[in-house]
């Protein structure tokens, strides 16, 4: 019993994230749309086209009656294609107002079902199909993913309302019941079906996206530091092709004594550290781990000076660090130069000139101790 009240608590409200409810209103919009453009313009010509017929008979209130019936689905049309439009327009619209676009969904699709059972009631009375009530349920079946619940709310009471105005109201017709309620249990199972069917397309994509998108932050990202690594780094290449650049290439000063003192472990936290002092000084996109403790930067500019006085930031920051179980102080050094490479082979010369001047300071620096 237990099972059978979950699977229809499942079927009736489907659990799905906030980012599938989203697609899933962004669809019915779109379809919204593009459905009463289609829709509007073939009852506009119809319109055209009966107007011309009976123009002698443009005074007759069935003439009349007719073309308010027509001019209403064409209203509702316009009606649709506009506010859709505008949604589409601004698709944040779509996260920021859930529950105001889920309303107008709603509103458009009872107002359309109430105009065509204003439609199906003249109908009836001569003489004449449901084909308009049937048809608007059918295209909501076909085109508009709605909640389930809603869905069985609005169709099952559509037609049990239909039912007791024509077969109460009128005494012209009659509606055999089993089939008409039989048309309404399948157009309720059609639209559920839909519902669930892209449900679970948008959810098995969204995860497939999330799974590509994981993969490729690990592959372009440092386990360690969470930076940019080289093949990263490959990916930029063609960013900063004929362009100014400043680069930058650095690396921890006496590391290897750190790793060898310390171990390891403490030796992550360091490269965490500097890393983390790196992105809060320059753009993340800006900075990546070259390999072992050096560190790479780039900016789309020329200005070397202004890099300088970033660098200098750096190593003021990373010199007050405190890292657990190391009391040594630690320092920084860089090797920078401005380019504006004209092909890959060129860029990566720039990065070899960096890297000799970086090898530079560290003599120096090697020199005073």
């Amino acid at each position: 019993m237990k099972k059978r009240t979950e699977w229809i608590k499942d079927w009736f409200f489907p659990a799905m994230s906030r980012e599938t409810q989203n697609e899933i209103d962004s669809l019915n919009v779109t379809t919204i749309h593009y459905v009463s453009l289609v829709v509007g313009v073939v009852q506009l010509i119809s319109l055209i086209i009966f107007f011309i017929i009976n123009h002698n008979r443009i005074t007759d209130s069935e003439v009349i009656g007719a073309a308010i019936r027509v001019g209403l689905s064409v209203f509702l049309c316009l009606l649709g294609y506009f506010i859709a439009g505008s949604l589409m327009k601004r698709p944040d619209t779509v996260k920021q107002h859930p529950m105001g676009v889920k309303v107008f969904i709603g509103g458009f699709v009872i107002l359309l079902i109430i105009w065509s059972m204003y439609v199906s009631v003249w109908n009836y009375i001569n003489h004449q199909q449901l084909l308009t009530f049937y048809t608007v349920g059918l295209i909501l079946v076909l085109f508009v993913k709605l909640h389930p619940a809603f869905t069985t709310t609005v169709i099952f009471g559509s037609y049990i309302l239909n039912y007791l105005i024509l077969d109460f109201g009128f005494e012209e017709g009659v509606i055999n019941p089993y089939n008409y309620l039989m048309f309404a249990a399948l157009s309720v199972v059609g639209a559920i079906t839909n519902y669930r069917v892209t449900v679970g397309y948008i959810s098995e994509k969204n995860k497939a996206n999330l799974l590509n998108d994981s993969l490729e932050i690990i592959a372009n990202h440092d386990s360690i530091t969470r930076l940019q690594n080289r093949y990263a780094l490959n990916q930029h290449v063609p960013d900063y092709i004929g362009n100014d650049i400043c680069i930058a290439i650095g690396d921890i000063n006496s590391f290897k004594a750190v790793n060898d003192t310390y171990g390891h472990r403490v030796g992550d936290d360091v490269l965490k550290g500097f890393s983390d002092i790196l992105v809060e000084i320059f753009p993340a996109d800006s900075v990546f781990r070259f390999g072992g403790d050096e560190f790479l930067i780039i900016e789309k500019n020329n200005d070397l000076d202004g890099l300088n006085a970033k660098l200098r930031q750096v190593n003021e920051r990373f010199s007050t660090l405190k890292i657990s179980d190391v009391d040594s102080k630690l320092g920084c050094c860089f090797g920078c130069v401005t380019a504006c490479p004209k092909d890959p082979t060129e860029f990566f010369e720039y990065l070899t000139q960096a890297d000799q001047l970086l090898y530079q300071e560290k003599q120096k620096i090697n020199a005073k101790r």
